[in-house]
């Protein structure tokens, strides 16, 4: 049994760097589309609308990835108990 916790830890602290990794670049995403999206830096008709859209494709798929990996790190706690 103990080897099977270690093993949950090992995943689990794993999983916390990628959610640490995946909040830090949600973080630049959301920035850089603010930026982007900025009509006091450029009027509105030369805003990056289709660079902003991939972006926020991005953001979005990252989301889902921490969303992922905050679940797994509850579910792993939950086991550690």
């Amino acid at each position: 049994m103990s080897v099977q916790n270690e093993l949950r830890r090992v995943r689990k602290t794993n999983l916390e760097h990628s959610a640490k990794r995946l909040r830090l670049e949600i973080e630049s995403l959301a920035k850089t589309i603010c930026i982007n999206l900025d009509c006091g830096l450029m009027a509105p008709e030369n805003l990056p609308i289709s660079e902003a859209d991939s972006q926020f494709d991005e953001l979005k798929a990252k989301w889902a990835e921490l969303t992922v990996a905050i679940e797994e790190i509850k579910r792993l706690d939950e086991e550690l108990k």
